[in-house]
């Protein structure tokens, strides 16, 4: 009995006994947030579709949704969320992609033929809330995404993740806009406070602000704010992106 053999066996040994092995669950998640450079949104589009999105999933790289919103004054938002079970790990992941011929000619072939397309990139490493629930099951039919991230004063964090979980996620829910997850970013914004990141889906971009708007007139919702707000506000203010998935996005 070869020694290949013997292992396949205790491989099948082990399964019978403890049972088929979980699938990795992700333990870290990277946002990144483009800043297309104005008219040049299709050609970003199309790099993520024809090299940079078949590439990575060649490395093993798991990217959760791809969207994209216009601009007023350039040339609109491009977004992508990574999931992995580390953030080093998903860093050998990306060093092995920039590394990839398959990239290296895809991404010199689009600079030739569009240019410049991003003037700046974000990246925001989120650490997974353990209170968290996520749902990044795709849809059967099409929706649009609010992408929130908070503000969130010193001190506050603990406060606005408890109301955030237990009132803000239901109320939401009961006026069409469903949560996908929500998680903290691993750093500070520029003004030294905690950025609470959250994901939520409807309709279409119409609703959402509907929703928004029927949420904050929600009887329930003024009175869990009044309350939890009595020593003072738990955030400083919220950037959101209104963002509709790519034709190539996982979750839509």
């Amino acid at each position: 009995m070869t020694t290949v053999f013997r292992m396949g066996l205790l491989a099948l040994a082990l399964t019978a006994v403890c049972g088929a092995v979980e699938p990795a669950i992700p333990r870290y998640y990277d946002l990144r947030l483009y800043t297309v450079t104005f008219g040049k949104m299709d050609g970003v589009m199309e790099r993520f579709r024809g090299t940079v999105d078949p590439v990575r999933r060649k490395h093993g790289i798991e990217t959760v949704g791809y969207w994209s919103a216009p601009g007023t004054t350039n040339g609109g938002t491009f977004a992508y969320l990574l999931a992995a079970r580390s953030k080093e790990g998903l860093q050998e992941q990306e060093k092995e992609f920039g590394a990839d011929p398959d990239f290296q000619k895809g991404y010199a072939a689009s600079s030739q033929k569009h240019g410049k397309t991003v003037d700046s990139i974000v990246s925001v490493p989120l650490d997974v809330d353990p209170t968290a629930k996520f749902d990044l099951a795709a849809s059967p039919k099409p929706r649009a995404f609010d992408l929130r991230i908070y503000s969130v004063l010193p001190g506050k964090l603990d406060a606005f993740r408890d109301r955030w979980r237990d009132h803000a996620v239901p109320i939401y829910e009961r006026h069409g806009l469903h949560s996908i997850g929500w998680w903290v970013a691993a750093k500070k914004d520029a003004v030294g406070n905690d950025q609470f990141i959250c994901l939520l889906a409807g309709e279409s971009i119409g609703s959402i602000q509907r929703s928004i708007g029927e949420f904050h007139q929600d009887p329930e919702w003024q009175r869990v704010e009044r309350e939890t707000e009595m020593d003072g506000k738990l955030r400083s203010g919220v950037t959101a992106h209104r963002l509709a998935p790519t034709d190539f996005s996982k979750l839509r």
